[in-house]
């Protein structure tokens, strides 16, 4: 498996959206260049045939058409009924007055448009009512995981800040933080992993594992993290980012983002996680991998924790407590 998250964007979310805007804009006659992330640089159009060799690209949208939709203006969302990673959009509905067709046959034009550009990364399904539904596969969510745990989130260039907040507010997230970073350093002294510089002073952006490199998140091909507790967590983590994009790609939000309760939601994730999935004792002996993808989770957690409490709350991210 690769170690890296390959896309551009880093929320779930965000790839979504800018992929449902490619295919809406092929859809309808734009001329939408993809050029290739790997070294030699070629570009293609017609796209879609382009995308066939497997090479990754990334979108330059040229000459679209007035009508062409903003990526706040297309329908998206996570559902929370499902045990997968799924997202669920009504863009045929949106679109059927403009294009003068049902949501069915919209949804399902789109849907031959979106297969290649997703190439593996989701299924994409289409309802009779014409709602597409998208569900990450267990191997894009590993390499987001990875990503995640192993990349240090990108410091805004300007944000805005949260108005100062009560220390007995902050105190559950520092202590989740605190809690995320004394375990790491007991895994790395226990050589359940091995992390680069274990002994920093200061919370570090990111741990960075020497071992295991890629972390195991997949067992065949499948996830190994299937507690409840744990894909709660892993769902904290993709909501807090879905929520965060406005900061980490700087675009203007449609609405104030509330920073401390997706850290209190975060941080009441990891306690519940903490508390339920074990990671010494018999895990450790027996199950030694599922340790590390625990572990995984913790780093992922970890960073997100520090980077809000740092970057946007404008407080401390303690190592200890």
């Amino acid at each position: 498996m690769a170690n890296d998250w390959p896309f551009q964007k880093l929320t779930v979310k965000s790839l979504l959206l800018s992929r449902l805007q490619s295919a809406i804009d092929l859809s309808e006659g734009g001329r939408v260049y993809l050029t290739c992330l790997q070294p030699d640089g070629r570009r293609a159009n017609p796209p879609l045939q382009a995308i066939e060799n497997g090479a990754r690209y990334q979108i330059d949208r040229t000459n679209l058409p007035e009508t062409a939709l903003k990526l706040d203006e297309i329908p998206l969302n996570r559902s929370k009924d499902s045990l997968g990673v799924v997202y669920i959009s009504a863009i045929g509905l949106k679109l059927a007055k403009i294009w003068q067709q049902t949501p069915q046959v919209i949804a399902t034009k789109l849907l031959e448009t979106l297969q290649p550009l997703c190439n593996g990364d989701f299924t994409i399904g289409v309802a009779l009512s014409g709602i597409i539904q998208f569900e990450l596969t267990d191997r894009a969510l590993a390499l987001w995981l990875q990503h995640l745990a192993q990349t240090a989130l990108p410091v805004p260039q300007s944000r805005i800040l949260s108005p100062v907040v009560s220390v007995d507010r902050l105190f559950p997230i520092q202590y989740s933080h605190a809690r995320c970073c004394s375990l790491l350093r007991m895994a790395n002294r226990d050589r359940i992993i091995a992390i680069g510089n274990p002994n920093t002073a200061t919370a570090p952006q990111i741990w960075s594992l020497t071992t295991p490199n890629p972390i195991p998140w997949l067992d065949e091909e499948k996830l190994r993290l299937v507690h409840p507790a744990e894909y709660n967590l892993i769902s904290q983590l993709l909501t807090v980012l879905d929520n965060l994009a406005p900061v980490l790609e700087q675009y203007n939000p449609r609405k104030p983002i509330n920073y401390l309760k997706l850290a209190d939601s975060l941080s009441e994730a990891f306690q519940t996680f903490y508390s339920q999935c074990r990671i010494w004792g018999e895990v450790k002996i027996e199950n030694p991998k599922l340790a590390q993808a625990r572990l995984g989770l913790i780093l992922a957690t970890q960073s997100l924790l520090r980077f809000i409490l740092e970057e946007l709350l404008n407080a401390v991210a303690p190592l200890e407590l």
